[in-house]
């Protein structure tokens, strides 16, 4: 096992990296176009194209790491990221900025890839639940920290898009004086189709595009909420690093008392406790700086569970042999989710007042409810017994469920497929 740790902390370690600079960087895009005086509405069409570069990177970007093997993928992806983040430095244009946090996006998806798929190849049915805490921590905890670096610099020079670059540029170091066995990948995975999964389960596609409508709206114009509230911008990093934290850290005892007790009533309950939570945020402006900070935790373990909840609960009614393809297609889904969010929370932020983004979630988590109510009054749903194991899955692409060991052992013969080794990398 000491040796599999020691393979792991390169890759963690690169990622760690490029999360620190995308936590911070996608934070300080928002208040950026808001202190140039960009409306609400054409800031979260800018981030929309991040999600939607997410989104589209996930489906086809998987054809170059087969080709050219992850080192070298890892380095394409961070050199583009790069790229990305200079240009933007350039030109202060909302159309080519529309443009490069597209590519922005599909960079992310790409790394994800190449550092999920490589944690796969070096994990055992024995130690993937501890490579999945490992990575779910990293994640989380770089993208968290990330948004402290913000109070570090002036956001009206060129300093931040240089942190990023800096960031970005050494991130690769890692992975490249790594030598290991390079995985490649096989073919695309087979997608189930969407429509099949929403006549078998609704409830659980449903909330997976709430997932991304509320998560991306809040990573896209929470810092635009907090900013126009009149917060400073060490009160708006604090805010959103102690969102993403919470996130993280409720993650687990929820996804536990989902798999006691009936999974539906317990989304239920999520969505109920996120209402309350959104409303009291709603009305926030009169409140103790850290009972708000109290609710931005809650909103955060609250908020991110409902996309790994909604996974599980759908996987509840396939069998194991279908949930790569289940997972691939509902990423879609939350993907969908994610580039609208930031679009139609603009909304009610732009005609009501900046907090109306919490009105927002508080009314996608009532429709929730209310579909999980009628949900819970028909028959067939499965028995607490026969629910399978929480997925504490991040929102990155359909590899990280593998990750998972509770999941049975046929699954292995399933990652075989997708996963085969290649010649080391140079």
């Amino acid at each position: 096992m000491n040796s599999t740790y020691g393979k792991v902390i390169a890759p963690l370690s690169s990622l760690a990296l490029i999360m620190l600079a995308q936590g911070f960087f996608n934070t300080f895009v928002s208040m950026r176009l808001a202190m140039a005086g960009y409306s609400t509405f054409l800031n979260g069409i800018v981030n929309a194209c991040y999600f939607a570069g997410m989104m589209i990177g996930g489906i086809y970007i998987e054809k170059l790491i087969h080709r050219i093997g992850h080192i070298r993928s890892f380095a394409i992806f961070a050199a583009l990221n790069t790229t990305a983040v200079a240009l933007q430095s350039l030109s202060f244009n909302l159309i080519s900025w529309i443009f490069l946090r597209f590519l922005y996006g599909c960079c992310a998806s790409g790394l994800f890839i190449v550092i999920e798929s490589w944690l796969l190849l070096l994990s055992t049915h024995k130690t993937r639940g501890r490579l999945l805490s490992f990575y779910m921590v990293s994640l989380y905890a770089a993208q968290a920290l990330g948004q402290f670096i913000i109070n570090l610099m002036n956001l009206s020079s060129e300093i931040p898009y240089l942190v990023s670059i800096l960031l970005s540029s050494i991130s690769v170091i890692p992975v490249c004086v790594m030598r290991s066995g390079s995985p490649a990948m096989s073919e695309d995975p087979s997608v189930t189709n969407i429509f099949h999964i929403f006549k078998i389960s609704p409830f659980g596609v449903f909330g997976c595009i709430t997932g991304g409508l509320i998560l991306s709206a809040f990573y896209s114009l929470g810092p635009v909420f907090a900013k126009n509230t009149g917060f400073s911008v060490l009160q708006i990093s604090q805010i959103m690093g102690v969102t993403i934290l919470g996130g993280l850290f409720l993650q687990w005892p929820i996804g536990h008392l989902s798999d006691i007790f009936d999974r539906l009533k317990i989304m239920i309950t999520v969505a109920s406790i996120l209402v309350i939570v959104s409303i009291a945020l709603f009305f926030s402006t009169n409140l103790n700086y850290l009972l708000f900070l109290t609710l931005c935790v809650l909103f955060g373990g609250f908020s991110f569970t409902l996309y790994p909840l909604s996974i599980t609960y759908t996987c509840d009614h396939f069998s194991s042999n279908n949930i790569i393809s289940i997972t691939c297609a509902l990423l879609i889904v939350y993907g969908t989710g994610s580039v609208l969010g930031p679009i139609l929370a603009s909304i009610p932020m732009t005609y009501i007042q900046p907090s109306g983004l919490f009105l927002y979630v508080s009314i996608l988590s009532l429709v929730l409810i209310t579909l999980g109510i009628i949900r819970l009054s028909k028959p067939s749903l499965p028995k607490e017994e026969e629910q399978g194991e929480y997925i504490p899955l991040p929102r990155t692409t359909p590899l990280a469920y593998y990750l998972d060991p509770r999941q049975e052992e046929k699954d292995d013969d399933a990652l075989e497929e997708y996963l085969f080794q290649s010649d080391d990398d140079l």
